[in-house]
C-alpha cells in the first residue's frame, strides 16, 4: 500500500501593508489634522484664546499704571489732589495726553494704545481704540478724533500717534518704514498739510528685524556711520541751545519736544519744505509773511529769514491745540536723516543717505515732486527733499556773532552740500535757496 504524503502549502505573508490600508491611514490623519487646526485656529481655538488673554492682560497693565497714579494722588483729607495727579500721571512714560491743568474729572489719557478715562470718582475704565489699524484708518477716511490723539498700529505692530484733526494720508505707506503720512483735515487754512512720522526707539520692518532709532543730534562718518553727539558742538561752531544771545532763534520748548518723543515714541516732520499760496520772488517778499502750508501744490516758501521761519512754524497750530508745530531743530532733522539711512526705500541705491548730495540741479518752484525724472527725485520713505532742493532753517545755533542762522541739507545749487551739512548765515539773510520745513509734537 502506498503511503499518502500530505504536502503542506505556503502560506501567504501578510507582512505588508495593502493600498486600501494606506488609503485609510493617510484619511484618518487628515482627519486628526483637521481637527488639530480647528482646536489651534477657529473661533474657541487655543490662539485665538491666547490673542484673547494677552489683549486682556494689556488691557489691564494700561489700567494698573493709571490706578497706581490715582492712589498715590489722595490728600490726608481722603480727597483726590489733582495737581498732584497730574504730577503722578507725568511720571509714567506710557501715560500721554495728560491735560496741563487737571481742573475737574472725568479726564481721557492715553496708555500703551489703549484710552482710559478717568472718571470723578477715581474709577478708571479701558477703552480700546479705533481704527487700530493703518488700513481701518484709512477706510475711515475722516478726522479720526476731534478732541484726542488717537493711537493706532501698524501691520508690524508699529505704534503711531495720529494728533486730533489729522486722518491717515490716501497715499501713505502701510507701515511706518515706508513713511506713515497723515494730512491736515479740518485746522482751517492748513488743511492739506501733510507730515511724516518719525519713529523713535525699536522699530520693526518688513524683514521681522528690530532696528533701534535714537533721537540725537549726529554726525557721519565718511561710510554715512552715524554718532551720536547729544549736546556736544557740532563742527566746532554749531549747538542746539535752549536761549541765544546771539539773535536767531532757539526751538519753542526743547525739553517738551524730547519728552514727548520718549512718551509718543516718535514725532512728526514736514513732507515737504514749506509751501504758500502765492510765488516768492524777491527778498521783498520777507516784509510780508504769509500762510505756510506743507503740501505739494503750493510754492516753495523761500526768501524768509530764520527768526521768521520760526515764527510761521509756530503760529501754524495755535496753543489751543493738543500737540504743538515748530521749526524743525537739530535733534529732529539729524533722527529723520538716521530713519531715512536705516530704512532707505530707493531701488538700486548705493550711497548712504547721509551723504546724499542734491539729485536736481534747478530750481523748482514748487518743489522737487513735479520732476518726471525719478532719478533726480529726492522722496526716500515719503519725505521729499532732505538733500535736495534748497537749504532748510533750523533752530540750531551756528556760534559766530555774525552769522548765527543754522541751516542744513542740500541744495540745488551747490552739489558739495549733503543732507547732514550745516551751514549758517546773518539774521537777516532771506535768500532763494533757503526755505524751512516745520514739526509737529504732542
Amino acid at each position: 500500500m502506498k503511503r499518502k504524503v500530505k504536502i503542506k502549502k505556503k502560506e501567504k505573508s501578510n507582512k505588508g501593508i495593502t493600498l486600501i490600508a494606506l488609503v485609510i491611514t493617510i484619511i484618518v490623519l487628515l482627519i486628526l489634522a483637521g481637527i488639530s487646526i480647528a482646536t489651534l485656529t477657529g473661533e474657541n481655538g487655543i490662539l485665538n484664546k491666547a490673542n484673547q488673554a494677552q489683549e486682556k492682560t494689556q488691557e489691564e497693565t494700561a489700567k494698573e499704571k493709571v490706578q497706581l497714579s490715582i492712589m498715590g494722588s489722595y490728600g490726608t483729607d481722603g480727597k483726590l489732589n489733582y495737581e498732584q495727579l497730574k504730577d503722578n500721571l507725568d511720571k509714567v512714560e506710557e501715560i500721554v495726553n495728560v491735560p496741563n491743568e487737571i481742573e475737574e474729572l472725568p479726564i481721557d489719557v492715553y496708555v500703551d494704545g489703549y484710552k482710559v478715562t478717568i472718571e470723578k470718582n477715581g474709577k478708571v475704565t479701558v477703552h480700546v481704540i479705533t481704527p487700530t489699524t493703518i488700513e481701518q484708518a484709512k477706510e475711515q477716511g475722516e478726522i479720526l478724533d476731534e478732541n484726542n490723539p488717537v493711537m493706532i498700529k501698524d501691520k508690524y505692530n508699529n505704534k503711531i500717534v495720529v494728533p486730533e484733526g489729522f486722518k491717515i494720508a490716501e497715499d501713505s505707506a502701510e507701515d511706518v518704514t515706508g513713511g506713515i503720512v497723515i494730512e491736515d483735515v479740518n485746522h482751517g487754512a492748513t488743511a492739506g498739510s501733510q507730515f511724516v512720522w518719525i519713529p523713535v526707539g525699536e522699530i520693526k520692518g518688513a524683514d521681522g528685524v528690530t532696528k533701534t532709532i535714537e533721537l540725537n543730534r549726529y554726525t557721519f562718518s565718511t561710510d554715512g556711520t552715524p554718532t551720536a553727539q547729544g549736546e556736544n558742538v557740532i563742527g566746532g561752531n554749531h549747538q542746539e541751545l535752549t536761549t541765544s544771545s546771539y539773535g536767531n532763534i532757539t526751538a519753542k520748548n526743547l525739553e517738551n519736544f524730547r519728552t514727548s518723543v520718549s512718551k509718543n515714541g516718535g514725532y512728526y516732520i514736514g513732507r515737504f519744505e514749506a509751501r504758500t499760496k502765492n510765488e516768492r520772488t524777491s527778498i521783498t517778499n520777507n516784509d510780508g509773511l504769509e500762510q505756510v502750508t506743507v503740501y505739494a501744490d503750493e510754492y516753495l516758501y523761500n526768501f524768509v529769514t530764520q527768526p521768521q521761519a520760526a515764527e510761521l512754524c509756530r503760529e501754524m497750530y495755535t496753543e489751543d491745540k493738543k500737540f504743538t508745530s515748530d521749526l524743525t531743530n537739530s535733534y529732529a532733522w539729524y533722527t529723520a536723516i538716521v530713519f531715512i539711512q536705516t530704512f532707505d526705500n530707493r531701488n538700486n541705491q548705493t550711497t548712504p543717505y547721509s551723504l546724499q548730495n542734491s539729485l536736481n540741479t534747478t530750481f523748482e518752484k514748487k518743489g522737487t515732486n513735479h520732476l518726471e525724472d525719478i532719478t533726480k527725485q529726492d522722496k526716500v520713505c515719503n519725505i521729499w527733499d532732505i538733500a535736495s532742493s534748497v537749504h532748510e532753517w533750523t533752530t540750531e545755533t551756528y556760534l559766530i556773532n555774525g552769522s548765527p542762522c543754522a541751516f542744513n541739507g542740500g541744495s540745488y545749487s551747490n552739489s558739495s552740500w549733503y543732507s547732514h551739512t550745516i551751514g549758517g548765515y546773518p539774521v537777516s539773510s532771506a535768500y532763494k535757496y533757503l526755505s524751512f520745513r516745520p514739526i509737529l509734537y504732542l
